[in-house]
């Protein structure tokens, strides 16, 4: 019965696929909780919210999704040019060598990504166990990547400042958590995750103010990006430039599509 079932999923997948309509979905992989929007041309958005990707693929079986992980499911390691690690291949030695050095010999098997400049470590989830999960549901991964990577396109079209000539900063907020990027031309130099003691804006602005004190002369102001912030409302004045309105579910969703919200 389950290979049936499986042969049926896979005939509707390819005949809905010839005919362009299998939905796209892009996910937000959370530790206890996975939010989604359609993103196909032939459906409106849509959100929806479950408790755990096994349970996401069961409810849409058989389409497409881009998973973006949370913050605190990452490790990020930005290499230093001066070191001329170039290829994917050196950058994730290195990589592995520090991360086994800093968090031991369970970062021994985590899954590895490189991006211009650096390497992330998945390592809050087990990766092969989603693979599974998502083959069993006919679900195809599109791609993986941490949500950090998301939004820069979108952010640097909503906020010229960032990523241009120079050294810019963004800060962005997933709750408690945080990711602070640097970057120095474009290239991405730093790359910091910190947590606040609470979501909320002052919490914020006074990691703002220390990571200021922490950083090299910017460009500009940094910018920030954030939701699931707790009772949300403007930072301070000349803090900041902030990406859409901080703490809007529709800065998630703009954020992890690469749009401007």
């Amino acid at each position: 019965m389950a290979r049936a079932q499986g042969m049926r999923m896979r005939v509707s997948r390819a005949w809905a696929s010839a005919r362009g309509r299998v939905p796209r979905h892009v996910a937000y992989l959370q530790a206890g909780r996975v939010r989604s929007w359609c993103v196909s041309d032939a459906q409106p958005q849509a959100a929806s919210e479950v408790d755990s990707f096994a349970a996401w693929c069961e409810a849409h079986a058989g389409t497409d999704v881009a998973l973006r992980l949370a913050g605190p499911l990452t490790r990020n390691l930005a290499v230093d040019a001066a070191l001329s690690l170039r290829e994917p291949g050196a950058l994730r030695g290195y990589a592995r060598q520090q991360f086994e050095h800093y968090h031991g010999a369970r970062a021994t098997d985590w899954p590895l990504a490189t991006w211009p400049g650096g390497v992330t470590a998945l390592h809050g989830i087990d990766l092969g166990a989603l693979q599974s999960t998502a083959s069993a549901h006919d679900v195809r991964l599109v791609s993986v990547a941490p949500a950090w990577a998301a939004g820069l396109d979108g952010v640097s079209a909503s906020c010229p400042e960032f990523g241009g000539p120079g050294r810019s900063a963004l800060l962005l907020v997933e709750g408690a958590a945080a990711t602070w990027l640097v970057a120095h031309d474009g290239l991405v130099v730093s790359l910091r995750q910190r947590y606040l003691d609470a979501a909320h804006v002052d919490d914020i602005a006074r990691l703002l103010h220390a990571l200021a004190d922490e950083e090299d002369p910017l460009s500009g102001l940094p910018i920030v990006a954030g939701w699931d912030v707790d009772a949300p409302r403007p930072l301070p004045v000349g803090l900041a430039s902030v990406f859409g309105s901080l703490g809007n579910d529709g800065v998630l969703s703009a954020w992890l599509q690469g749009a401007t919200p």
